[in-house]
Protein backbone atom coordinates (compact mmCIF):
# COMPACT_ATOMS: atom_id res chain seq x y z
CA UNK A 1 0.00 0.00 0.00
CA UNK A 2 2.03 3.05 -0.99
CA UNK A 3 1.07 5.70 0.97
CA UNK A 4 3.00 8.89 1.86
CA UNK A 5 2.79 12.07 4.43
CA UNK A 6 1.71 14.48 2.13
CA UNK A 7 -1.20 12.07 1.17
CA UNK A 8 -1.92 12.44 5.10
CA UNK A 9 -1.55 15.81 5.73
CA UNK A 10 -4.14 16.71 2.43
CA UNK A 11 -6.89 15.10 4.12
CA UNK A 12 -6.15 16.79 7.23
CA UNK A 13 -6.20 19.71 6.41
CA UNK A 14 -9.67 18.89 4.60
CA UNK A 15 -10.49 19.16 8.52
CA UNK A 16 -8.59 21.78 9.49
CA UNK A 17 -6.33 20.09 10.73
CA UNK A 18 -2.37 19.96 10.78
CA UNK A 19 0.27 17.95 12.38
CA UNK A 20 4.28 17.89 12.98
CA UNK A 21 6.59 14.77 11.13
CA UNK A 22 6.42 12.67 13.81
CA UNK A 23 2.47 12.89 14.10
CA UNK A 24 2.51 12.38 10.46
CA UNK A 25 5.07 9.34 10.14
CA UNK A 26 3.14 7.73 13.23
CA UNK A 27 0.02 7.99 10.90
CA UNK A 28 1.55 6.52 8.24
CA UNK A 29 2.73 3.40 10.37
CA UNK A 30 -0.87 2.91 11.38
CA UNK A 31 -1.80 2.82 7.90
CA UNK A 32 0.19 0.06 6.91
CA UNK A 33 -0.08 -1.83 10.12
CA UNK A 34 -3.68 -1.75 10.07
CA UNK A 35 -4.30 -1.85 5.76
CA UNK A 36 -5.89 1.05 5.19
CA UNK A 37 -5.42 3.98 3.11
CA UNK A 38 -4.73 7.48 4.32
CA UNK A 39 -8.26 8.86 4.32
CA UNK A 40 -9.45 5.86 6.15
CA UNK A 41 -6.87 6.83 9.01
CA UNK A 42 -8.16 10.45 9.06
CA UNK A 43 -11.36 9.55 9.28
CA UNK A 44 -10.78 6.89 11.87
CA UNK A 45 -8.85 10.67 13.77
CA UNK A 46 -11.83 12.45 13.08
CA UNK A 47 -14.10 9.95 14.75
CA UNK A 48 -12.24 9.06 17.35
CA UNK A 49 -10.96 12.87 18.41
CA UNK A 50 -14.35 14.10 18.42
CA UNK A 51 -16.19 11.84 20.74
CA UNK A 52 -13.04 12.84 23.12
CA UNK A 53 -13.19 16.92 22.08
CA UNK A 54 -9.77 16.59 20.81
CA UNK A 55 -9.81 17.36 17.28
CA UNK A 56 -7.07 19.98 16.72
CA UNK A 57 -4.96 18.10 19.06
CA UNK A 58 -3.03 15.39 17.13
CA UNK A 59 0.06 13.94 19.01
CA UNK A 60 1.40 10.64 19.49
CA UNK A 61 0.16 10.19 23.22
CA UNK A 62 -3.55 10.38 21.29
CA UNK A 63 -2.49 8.76 18.08
CA UNK A 64 -1.47 5.44 20.94
CA UNK A 65 -5.31 6.20 22.74
CA UNK A 66 -6.77 5.65 19.71
CA UNK A 67 -4.66 2.86 18.38
CA UNK A 68 -5.41 0.51 21.57
CA UNK A 69 -9.18 1.52 21.58
CA UNK A 70 -10.34 1.54 18.26
CA UNK A 71 -7.77 -0.23 15.65
CA UNK A 72 -7.17 -2.99 17.74
CA UNK A 73 -10.47 -4.13 18.37
CA UNK A 74 -12.45 -7.07 16.60
CA UNK A 75 -14.47 -6.13 14.02
CA UNK A 76 -17.29 -7.48 13.04
CA UNK A 77 -16.86 -6.16 9.53
CA UNK A 78 -16.74 -7.69 6.06
CA UNK A 79 -13.51 -5.80 5.68
CA UNK A 80 -12.24 -6.95 8.43
CA UNK A 81 -12.75 -10.30 10.02
CA UNK A 82 -9.50 -10.70 12.53
CA UNK A 83 -10.28 -11.32 15.71
CA UNK A 84 -6.81 -11.21 17.01
CA UNK A 85 -5.85 -8.07 19.15
CA UNK A 86 -2.25 -7.79 17.39
CA UNK A 87 -1.64 -5.90 14.14
CA UNK A 88 -2.11 -7.08 10.73
CA UNK A 89 -0.31 -8.94 8.96
CA UNK A 90 -0.31 -12.14 11.25
CA UNK A 91 2.05 -15.17 10.08
CA UNK A 92 0.74 -18.06 11.66
CA UNK A 93 -0.80 -21.96 10.51
CA UNK A 94 -3.46 -20.02 8.76
CA UNK A 95 -1.73 -17.49 6.60
CA UNK A 96 1.14 -19.10 6.16
CA UNK A 97 0.07 -20.29 2.39
CA UNK A 98 -0.34 -16.21 1.49
CA UNK A 99 3.15 -15.62 2.79
CA UNK A 100 4.54 -16.66 -0.82
CA UNK A 101 2.40 -14.24 -3.04
CA UNK A 102 2.26 -11.33 -0.50
CA UNK A 103 5.52 -11.08 1.02
CA UNK A 104 7.67 -9.11 -1.62
CA UNK A 105 5.01 -6.20 -1.08
CA UNK A 106 4.82 -6.71 2.13
CA UNK A 107 8.74 -6.27 2.91
CA UNK A 108 8.88 -3.68 0.37
CA UNK A 109 6.35 -1.73 2.43
CA UNK A 110 8.23 -2.58 5.47
CA UNK A 111 11.51 -1.10 3.97
CA UNK A 112 9.81 1.97 2.39
CA UNK A 113 8.50 2.91 6.03
CA UNK A 114 11.73 1.88 7.93
CA UNK A 115 13.95 4.69 5.64
CA UNK A 116 11.36 7.63 6.32
CA UNK A 117 11.49 6.89 10.38
CA UNK A 118 15.12 8.20 12.04
CA UNK A 119 14.93 5.93 14.56
CA UNK A 120 16.86 5.64 17.81
CA UNK A 121 17.37 2.33 19.59
CA UNK A 122 14.33 1.54 21.90
CA UNK A 123 12.27 -0.80 22.08
CA UNK A 124 9.29 0.40 19.30
CA UNK A 125 12.33 0.35 17.03
CA UNK A 126 13.16 -2.91 17.52
CA UNK A 127 9.40 -4.29 18.42
CA UNK A 128 6.26 -5.01 16.38
CA UNK A 129 4.31 -1.60 16.89
CA UNK A 130 1.70 -3.67 18.28
CA UNK A 131 3.70 -4.95 21.17
CA UNK A 132 3.17 -3.41 23.97
CA UNK A 133 6.02 -3.23 26.71
CA UNK A 134 5.37 -5.62 29.75
CA UNK A 135 3.72 -4.27 32.96
CA UNK A 136 5.37 -6.50 34.96
CA UNK A 137 8.63 -5.60 33.54
CA UNK A 138 7.94 -1.53 33.74
CA UNK A 139 7.11 -2.06 37.34
CA UNK A 140 9.43 -4.33 38.42
CA UNK A 141 11.86 -3.32 42.14
CA UNK A 142 14.87 -3.54 42.99
CA UNK A 143 16.78 -1.57 39.74
CA UNK A 144 20.31 -2.58 39.59
CA UNK A 145 20.37 -4.31 43.37
CA UNK A 146 23.45 -6.43 43.80
CA UNK A 147 22.36 -10.18 44.63
CA UNK A 148 25.87 -11.79 44.42
CA UNK A 149 29.27 -10.88 44.83
CA UNK A 150 32.70 -12.69 44.32
CA UNK A 151 35.93 -11.07 45.60
CA UNK A 152 36.32 -8.02 47.62
CA UNK A 153 33.78 -5.70 45.93
CA UNK A 154 33.55 -2.75 48.31
CA UNK A 155 34.66 0.56 46.40
CA UNK A 156 35.14 -1.06 42.91
CA UNK A 157 35.22 1.74 40.49
CA UNK A 158 33.44 -0.07 37.61
CA UNK A 159 33.68 2.41 35.38
CA UNK A 160 36.34 1.34 31.99
CA UNK A 161 37.75 3.81 30.39
CA UNK A 162 36.84 4.26 26.42
CA UNK A 163 40.94 4.33 25.31
CA UNK A 164 41.47 0.73 24.85
CA UNK A 165 40.30 -1.81 22.75
CA UNK A 166 41.27 -5.17 23.76
CA UNK A 167 42.22 -8.49 22.11
CA UNK A 168 39.78 -11.08 21.46
CA UNK A 169 40.46 -14.65 19.76
CA UNK A 170 39.26 -18.03 19.99
CA UNK A 171 41.83 -20.24 22.38
CA UNK A 172 42.52 -23.06 19.75
CA UNK A 173 41.63 -22.06 16.38
CA UNK A 174 42.12 -25.84 15.24
CA UNK A 175 39.06 -26.91 16.97
CA UNK A 176 36.97 -23.70 17.04
CA UNK A 177 33.60 -24.10 14.88
CA UNK A 178 33.58 -21.26 12.67
CA UNK A 179 30.73 -21.74 9.95
CA UNK A 180 27.14 -23.50 9.79
CA UNK A 181 27.61 -27.16 8.43
CA UNK A 182 25.63 -30.09 7.34
CA UNK A 183 23.77 -32.41 10.29
CA UNK A 184 21.59 -35.52 10.45
CA UNK A 185 23.97 -37.24 8.51
CA UNK A 186 25.16 -39.09 11.11
CA UNK A 187 25.20 -43.05 11.08
CA UNK A 188 25.15 -44.78 14.65
CA UNK A 189 28.50 -46.61 14.11
CA UNK A 190 30.11 -43.25 14.27
CA UNK A 191 28.43 -42.40 17.29
CA UNK A 192 29.30 -45.14 19.06
CA UNK A 193 32.86 -44.68 17.90
CA UNK A 194 33.07 -41.29 19.92
CA UNK A 195 31.46 -42.20 22.18
CA UNK A 196 34.01 -44.83 23.17
CA UNK A 197 37.17 -42.87 22.29
CA UNK A 198 35.93 -41.11 25.08
CA UNK A 199 36.20 -43.65 28.01
CA UNK A 200 39.58 -44.56 25.75
CA UNK A 201 41.30 -40.95 26.28
CA UNK A 202 39.92 -40.69 30.05
CA UNK A 203 41.66 -44.30 30.63
CA UNK A 204 44.62 -43.12 29.55
CA UNK A 205 44.84 -39.64 31.95
CA UNK A 206 43.41 -42.01 34.87
CA UNK A 207 46.93 -44.21 34.09
CA UNK A 208 48.88 -41.69 33.67
CA UNK A 209 47.56 -40.02 37.43
CA UNK A 210 47.09 -43.15 39.36
CA UNK A 211 50.32 -45.14 37.77
CA UNK A 212 47.17 -47.87 36.44
CA UNK A 213 49.43 -50.86 34.06
CA UNK A 214 46.48 -52.82 33.69
CA UNK A 215 42.56 -52.04 33.86
CA UNK A 216 40.37 -54.99 34.27
CA UNK A 217 37.66 -56.19 32.33
CA UNK A 218 34.44 -54.98 33.78
CA UNK A 219 32.23 -58.81 32.99
CA UNK A 220 35.48 -61.31 33.79
CA UNK A 221 34.93 -62.61 37.48
CA UNK A 222 37.62 -61.69 40.45
CA UNK A 223 38.31 -62.64 43.39
CA UNK A 224 40.58 -59.59 44.32
CA UNK A 225 39.84 -55.96 43.49
CA UNK A 226 40.42 -54.38 40.43
CA UNK A 227 40.97 -50.95 38.67
CA UNK A 228 37.99 -50.11 35.78
CA UNK A 229 36.71 -47.60 33.89
CA UNK A 230 33.44 -46.68 31.93
CA UNK A 231 30.13 -44.94 31.04
CA UNK A 232 27.56 -44.48 33.97
CA UNK A 233 24.35 -45.12 32.31
CA UNK A 234 20.85 -46.47 33.36
CA UNK A 235 18.76 -49.85 32.74
CA UNK A 236 15.65 -48.46 33.60
CA UNK A 237 13.32 -45.60 31.35
CA UNK A 238 12.97 -42.27 33.34
CA UNK A 239 15.25 -40.78 36.18
CA UNK A 240 18.52 -43.18 37.06
CA UNK A 241 18.59 -44.12 40.57
CA UNK A 242 21.10 -46.37 42.45
CA UNK A 243 19.46 -49.64 41.71
CA UNK A 244 19.57 -49.08 38.00
CA UNK A 245 23.26 -48.27 37.40
CA UNK A 246 25.06 -49.97 34.61
CA UNK A 247 28.90 -49.38 33.73
CA UNK A 248 29.50 -49.65 30.65
CA UNK A 249 33.23 -50.48 29.17
CA UNK A 250 35.32 -49.49 26.01
CA UNK A 251 36.17 -51.51 23.24
CA UNK A 252 39.66 -52.21 23.85
CA UNK A 253 39.17 -53.05 27.92
CA UNK A 254 35.54 -54.39 28.42
CA UNK A 255 34.78 -55.26 24.71
CA UNK A 256 31.98 -53.00 25.16
CA UNK A 257 30.42 -54.69 27.58
CA UNK A 258 27.64 -53.60 30.41
CA UNK A 259 27.07 -54.80 33.30
CA UNK A 260 25.08 -53.81 36.69
CA UNK A 261 26.33 -51.23 38.79
CA UNK A 262 26.85 -51.98 42.75
CA UNK A 263 27.79 -48.41 44.55
CA UNK A 264 26.63 -49.77 47.86
CA UNK A 265 29.93 -49.86 49.63
CA UNK A 266 31.17 -46.28 48.69
CA UNK A 267 30.75 -43.79 51.75
CA UNK A 268 29.78 -41.21 49.12
CA UNK A 269 29.01 -40.42 44.93
CA UNK A 270 27.58 -38.38 42.65
CA UNK A 271 26.70 -39.88 39.06
CA UNK A 272 24.63 -39.26 36.17
CA UNK A 273 24.12 -40.73 33.03
CA UNK A 274 27.21 -40.14 30.49
CA UNK A 275 29.73 -39.96 33.51
CA UNK A 276 33.03 -41.66 32.58
CA UNK A 277 34.50 -42.87 36.73
CA UNK A 278 37.36 -44.61 37.29
CA UNK A 279 37.82 -46.78 40.62
CA UNK A 280 38.18 -50.18 42.12
CA UNK A 281 35.95 -53.00 42.46
CA UNK A 282 35.50 -56.77 42.66
CA UNK A 283 33.39 -58.74 40.77
CA UNK A 284 32.84 -62.53 42.33
CA UNK A 285 30.37 -64.03 40.15
CA UNK A 286 30.75 -62.09 36.81
CA UNK A 287 26.95 -60.80 37.03
CA UNK A 288 27.93 -57.48 39.08
CA UNK A 289 30.65 -55.17 39.79
CA UNK A 290 30.72 -53.87 43.41
CA UNK A 291 32.62 -50.56 43.44
CA UNK A 292 34.49 -50.56 46.64
CA UNK A 293 36.45 -46.94 45.43
CA UNK A 294 35.78 -43.88 43.34
CA UNK A 295 39.65 -42.05 42.17
CA UNK A 296 39.35 -38.50 42.38
CA UNK A 297 38.33 -37.06 39.62
CA UNK A 298 41.19 -35.52 37.13
CA UNK A 299 40.44 -31.28 36.35
CA UNK A 300 42.03 -30.04 33.13
CA UNK A 301 45.30 -28.04 33.29
CA UNK A 302 45.71 -24.63 33.89
CA UNK A 303 47.07 -22.38 30.78
CA UNK A 304 50.63 -22.00 31.38
CA UNK A 305 50.83 -18.21 30.49
CA UNK A 306 49.46 -15.70 33.00
CA UNK A 307 47.11 -12.78 31.17
CA UNK A 308 48.69 -9.56 30.77
CA UNK A 309 46.55 -6.68 31.25
CA UNK A 310 49.28 -4.20 31.41
CA UNK A 311 47.72 -3.42 27.78
CA UNK A 312 43.78 -2.61 28.99
CA UNK A 313 44.96 -0.09 32.00
CA UNK A 314 45.52 -2.86 34.47
CA UNK A 315 42.10 -4.14 34.89
CA UNK A 316 39.80 -6.05 32.05
CA UNK A 317 36.07 -5.11 32.31
CA UNK A 318 33.36 -7.58 31.20
CA UNK A 319 29.63 -7.69 31.25
CA UNK A 320 27.75 -10.69 30.74
CA UNK A 321 23.79 -11.08 29.85
CA UNK A 322 22.03 -14.48 29.27
CA UNK A 323 18.49 -14.71 26.59
CA UNK A 324 15.66 -14.76 26.31
CA UNK A 325 16.41 -10.40 26.18
CA UNK A 326 12.73 -9.67 26.13
CA UNK A 327 10.28 -10.49 27.78
CA UNK A 328 7.99 -13.73 27.21
CA UNK A 329 4.38 -12.35 26.77
CA UNK A 330 5.68 -9.38 24.30
CA UNK A 331 8.28 -8.97 22.15
CA UNK A 332 9.31 -5.85 23.56
CA UNK A 333 13.46 -5.42 23.83
CA UNK A 334 13.17 -3.15 26.48
CA UNK A 335 15.65 -5.48 29.16
CA UNK A 336 18.10 -5.67 26.56
CA UNK A 337 17.85 -1.31 26.05
CA UNK A 338 17.86 -1.22 29.80
CA UNK A 339 21.34 -3.41 29.36
CA UNK A 340 23.04 -1.22 26.68
CA UNK A 341 22.15 1.83 28.69
CA UNK A 342 24.31 0.57 31.52
CA UNK A 343 27.04 -0.59 28.84
CA UNK A 344 26.97 2.92 27.57
CA UNK A 345 27.36 4.44 31.21
CA UNK A 346 30.41 2.23 32.12
CA UNK A 347 32.01 1.34 28.74
CA UNK A 348 32.95 -2.36 29.54
CA UNK A 349 36.14 -3.69 27.37
CA UNK A 350 34.10 -6.59 26.56
CA UNK A 351 30.22 -7.46 26.70
CA UNK A 352 29.50 -11.22 26.22
CA UNK A 353 25.44 -11.54 24.85
CA UNK A 354 24.45 -15.37 25.49
CA UNK A 355 21.06 -16.31 23.29
CA UNK A 356 18.73 -16.72 22.95
CA UNK A 357 18.30 -13.18 20.44
CA UNK A 358 14.49 -14.68 19.44
CA UNK A 359 13.66 -17.02 21.65
CA UNK A 360 11.21 -20.03 20.49
CA UNK A 361 10.00 -20.07 23.99
CA UNK A 362 8.32 -16.58 23.76
CA UNK A 363 4.43 -16.99 23.86
CA UNK A 364 4.30 -15.31 20.45
CA UNK A 365 6.67 -17.21 18.88
CA UNK A 366 5.09 -20.05 20.26
CA UNK A 367 1.83 -18.75 18.95
CA UNK A 368 3.37 -17.42 15.51
CA UNK A 369 1.48 -14.31 16.02
CA UNK A 370 4.47 -12.44 14.53
CA UNK A 371 4.29 -9.85 11.62
CA UNK A 372 7.82 -9.78 11.19
CA UNK A 373 10.16 -12.71 10.23
CA UNK A 374 12.25 -14.03 12.57
CA UNK A 375 15.47 -12.87 10.63
CA UNK A 376 14.11 -9.37 10.26
CA UNK A 377 13.69 -9.16 13.98
CA UNK A 378 17.69 -10.57 14.67
CA UNK A 379 18.67 -8.12 11.88
CA UNK A 380 17.12 -5.35 13.63
CA UNK A 381 18.52 -6.15 17.10
CA UNK A 382 22.41 -6.52 15.49
CA UNK A 383 21.88 -2.99 13.72
CA UNK A 384 20.40 -1.29 16.88
CA UNK A 385 23.05 -2.94 19.21
CA UNK A 386 25.82 -1.55 16.88
CA UNK A 387 24.45 1.57 17.43
CA UNK A 388 24.33 1.73 20.78
CA UNK A 389 28.55 1.01 20.55
CA UNK A 390 29.54 2.95 17.87
CA UNK A 391 31.15 5.64 19.72
CA UNK A 392 32.65 3.33 22.44
CA UNK A 393 35.88 0.77 22.39
CA UNK A 394 33.59 -2.01 23.59
CA UNK A 395 33.47 -5.40 21.97
CA UNK A 396 30.05 -7.47 21.72
CA UNK A 397 30.21 -11.33 21.51
CA UNK A 398 27.34 -12.83 20.26
CA UNK A 399 26.75 -16.54 21.43
CA UNK A 400 24.22 -18.64 19.50
CA UNK A 401 21.53 -20.74 21.53
CA UNK A 402 19.50 -23.99 20.50
CA UNK A 403 16.56 -21.20 21.30
CA UNK A 404 16.79 -19.37 18.45
CA UNK A 405 14.08 -19.38 16.21
CA UNK A 406 16.18 -18.48 13.41
CA UNK A 407 19.43 -20.34 13.41
CA UNK A 408 20.32 -23.81 13.37
CA UNK A 409 19.05 -26.18 16.35
CA UNK A 410 21.79 -28.39 16.74
CA UNK A 411 24.55 -28.72 19.15
CA UNK A 412 27.57 -27.71 19.14
CA UNK A 413 26.01 -24.80 17.33
CA UNK A 414 27.86 -22.31 14.72
CA UNK A 415 28.10 -19.02 15.23
CA UNK A 416 25.66 -16.53 14.02
CA UNK A 417 25.33 -15.35 10.63
CA UNK A 418 25.04 -11.20 10.36
CA UNK A 419 24.93 -8.96 7.46
CA UNK A 420 26.77 -6.22 8.89
CA UNK A 421 30.59 -7.47 9.75
CA UNK A 422 32.74 -4.99 12.10
CA UNK A 423 35.85 -5.49 13.95
CA UNK A 424 33.78 -4.81 17.49
CA UNK A 425 31.30 -7.69 17.15
CA UNK A 426 32.71 -10.85 17.78
CA UNK A 427 30.40 -14.24 16.22
CA UNK A 428 31.41 -17.46 18.69
CA UNK A 429 29.66 -20.83 18.73
CA UNK A 430 28.07 -22.67 21.65
CA UNK A 431 30.48 -23.59 23.33
CA UNK A 432 33.36 -21.78 22.66
CA UNK A 433 36.67 -20.99 24.63
CA UNK A 434 37.81 -17.56 24.06
CA UNK A 435 40.85 -15.84 24.98
CA UNK A 436 40.53 -12.18 26.06
CA UNK A 437 43.64 -10.47 26.19
CA UNK A 438 45.31 -13.43 27.82
CA UNK A 439 42.11 -14.46 30.24
CA UNK A 440 40.53 -17.66 29.08
CA UNK A 441 36.29 -17.73 28.65
CA UNK A 442 34.85 -20.92 28.44
CA UNK A 443 31.41 -20.28 27.40
CA UNK A 444 28.07 -21.83 26.72
CA UNK A 445 24.52 -20.81 25.59
CA UNK A 446 22.97 -24.51 26.75
CA UNK A 447 21.39 -24.90 30.22
CA UNK A 448 23.65 -28.04 30.85
CA UNK A 449 23.45 -27.49 34.59
CA UNK A 450 19.61 -27.73 34.74
CA UNK A 451 19.77 -30.45 32.44
CA UNK A 452 22.47 -32.31 34.59
CA UNK A 453 20.22 -31.69 38.00
CA UNK A 454 17.15 -33.69 36.82
CA UNK A 455 19.47 -37.24 36.26
CA UNK A 456 22.10 -36.75 38.61
CA UNK A 457 22.01 -38.65 42.15
CA UNK A 458 24.37 -38.45 45.00
CA UNK A 459 25.00 -39.85 48.07
CA UNK A 460 24.66 -38.55 51.16
CA UNK A 461 23.04 -35.16 50.36
CA UNK A 462 25.80 -32.59 49.64
CA UNK A 463 25.85 -28.87 49.96
CA UNK A 464 26.40 -26.83 47.47
CA UNK A 465 24.79 -28.28 44.34
CA UNK A 466 25.03 -26.13 42.10
CA UNK A 467 28.91 -26.18 42.74
CA UNK A 468 28.86 -30.19 42.25
CA UNK A 469 27.24 -29.71 38.76
CA UNK A 470 29.77 -26.93 37.69
CA UNK A 471 32.54 -29.56 39.05
CA UNK A 472 31.12 -32.43 36.56
CA UNK A 473 31.63 -30.26 33.58
CA UNK A 474 35.21 -29.20 34.45
CA UNK A 475 36.06 -33.16 35.75
CA UNK A 476 34.74 -34.27 32.65
CA UNK A 477 36.36 -32.15 30.50
CA UNK A 478 33.19 -31.36 28.33
CA UNK A 479 31.02 -28.70 28.05
CA UNK A 480 27.90 -31.21 27.68
CA UNK A 481 29.21 -34.58 29.23
CA UNK A 482 25.50 -35.86 30.14
CA UNK A 483 24.55 -39.06 27.77
CA UNK A 484 21.61 -39.55 26.89
CA UNK A 485 21.08 -36.11 26.32
CA UNK A 486 17.97 -33.82 27.20
CA UNK A 487 15.32 -33.92 24.60
CA UNK A 488 16.17 -30.01 23.97
CA UNK A 489 19.30 -30.85 22.60
CA UNK A 490 19.86 -32.48 19.23
CA UNK A 491 23.52 -33.29 19.24
CA UNK A 492 25.88 -33.64 16.04
CA UNK A 493 28.62 -36.09 17.34
CA UNK A 494 31.06 -35.65 15.04
CA UNK A 495 31.44 -32.39 15.46
CA UNK A 496 30.53 -32.73 19.30
CA UNK A 497 33.99 -34.73 19.31
CA UNK A 498 36.20 -31.58 18.33
CA UNK A 499 33.76 -28.78 19.59
CA UNK A 500 32.72 -29.83 22.64
CA UNK A 501 35.12 -30.48 24.47
CA UNK A 502 37.37 -28.64 27.53
CA UNK A 503 40.95 -29.09 26.40
CA UNK A 504 41.95 -26.35 29.02
CA UNK A 505 40.67 -25.49 32.55
CA UNK A 506 39.26 -22.10 31.71
CA UNK A 507 39.72 -19.10 33.93
CA UNK A 508 35.88 -18.10 33.83
CA UNK A 509 33.59 -20.36 33.25
CA UNK A 510 29.70 -19.18 32.11
CA UNK A 511 26.92 -21.06 32.21
CA UNK A 512 23.85 -19.76 31.88
CA UNK A 513 21.11 -21.06 33.64
CA UNK A 514 17.27 -20.97 34.72
CA UNK A 515 18.39 -21.97 38.37
CA UNK A 516 20.05 -19.99 40.27
CA UNK A 517 22.63 -17.50 40.16
CA UNK A 518 25.87 -17.52 41.61
CA UNK A 519 29.46 -17.11 41.05
CA UNK A 520 31.66 -19.96 42.64
CA UNK A 521 35.33 -20.69 42.88
CA UNK A 522 36.00 -24.54 42.06
CA UNK A 523 39.12 -25.81 42.44
CA UNK A 524 40.41 -21.79 40.96
CA UNK A 525 37.85 -21.76 38.02
CA UNK A 526 35.50 -18.78 38.50
CA UNK A 527 32.34 -20.67 37.37
CA UNK A 528 29.36 -17.53 36.40
CA UNK A 529 25.80 -18.55 36.02
CA UNK A 530 24.01 -14.81 35.56
CA UNK A 531 20.83 -16.52 35.06
CA UNK A 532 18.80 -14.77 32.75
CA UNK A 533 18.32 -11.42 31.59
CA UNK A 534 14.45 -11.72 31.58
CA UNK A 535 12.23 -14.24 33.74
CA UNK A 536 9.33 -14.46 31.63
CA UNK A 537 7.69 -11.33 31.53
CA UNK A 538 9.42 -9.81 34.44
CA UNK A 539 13.45 -8.67 34.95
CA UNK A 540 16.23 -10.97 35.14
CA UNK A 541 19.68 -10.20 35.84
CA UNK A 542 23.46 -9.80 34.72
CA UNK A 543 26.87 -10.15 35.45
CA UNK A 544 29.92 -7.85 35.68
CA UNK A 545 33.41 -8.49 36.14
CA UNK A 546 36.42 -7.10 36.81
CA UNK A 547 40.20 -8.43 36.61
CA UNK A 548 42.79 -6.43 37.77
CA UNK A 549 46.33 -6.95 36.56
CA UNK A 550 47.95 -10.32 37.47
CA UNK A 551 51.24 -10.99 39.14
CA UNK A 552 53.21 -13.07 37.00
CA UNK A 553 56.11 -14.22 39.37
CA UNK A 554 52.80 -15.83 41.43
CA UNK A 555 50.85 -17.39 39.24
CA UNK A 556 50.04 -20.82 39.09
CA UNK A 557 47.15 -20.88 36.60
CA UNK A 558 44.09 -19.77 38.71
CA UNK A 559 43.40 -16.38 38.31
CA UNK A 560 40.25 -16.14 41.11
CA UNK A 561 41.99 -14.06 43.62
CA UNK A 562 42.34 -11.17 40.97
CA UNK A 563 38.50 -11.15 39.95
CA UNK A 564 36.11 -9.15 41.33
CA UNK A 565 32.41 -9.73 40.06
CA UNK A 566 28.73 -9.15 41.01
CA UNK A 567 25.30 -10.23 39.69
CA UNK A 568 22.74 -7.24 39.86
CA UNK A 569 19.09 -6.79 38.97
CA UNK A 570 18.38 -5.65 35.18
Amino acid sequence: MDINIEQIQEHLEEFCCSADEKVLNKMKELCFAYRCSAEDIVDQWIAFSTSKNCTHQLSLTLLDQMEKEELMKPKNSKQRKSVNAVCAPVYNSSTIDLIGNNFEADKNDINSLQADRSLIFSPKSMTPTCFTPSRKYVSRSGVGDVVCSFGVTQGVEWKQSDEFSCSLTVYDDKTSLKSSYHFMYEKKRDRASILNDMIQEASHKFSKEYNIEDWGHIHLTSVETVPVIGRVCSEGIGRMNASSLLLEGSQELSSGQTIPLDVSSLEKFSLFPGQIIAGTGINRLGKKFVMTSLYEDIFPEYSPKPPDLANCLDSLGVVIAAGPFATADTMSYEPLWDLMKYVKANMPHVVILVGPLVDTKNDLVEKGDLNETYDDIFKNLILEILKNIENLSTKVVLVPSTRDAHHNFVYPTPPYSVDHATKRLYLASDPCLLNIEGVIFGITATDVLFHLGKEEISHPQQPDRLGRLCKHLLTQKNFYPLYPPSEEVNIDFLHYEHHASLPVMPHILVVPSDLRYFIKDINGCCCINPERLTKHSSGGTFARIKINQIDASLYKGSIKDYIQAQILKI
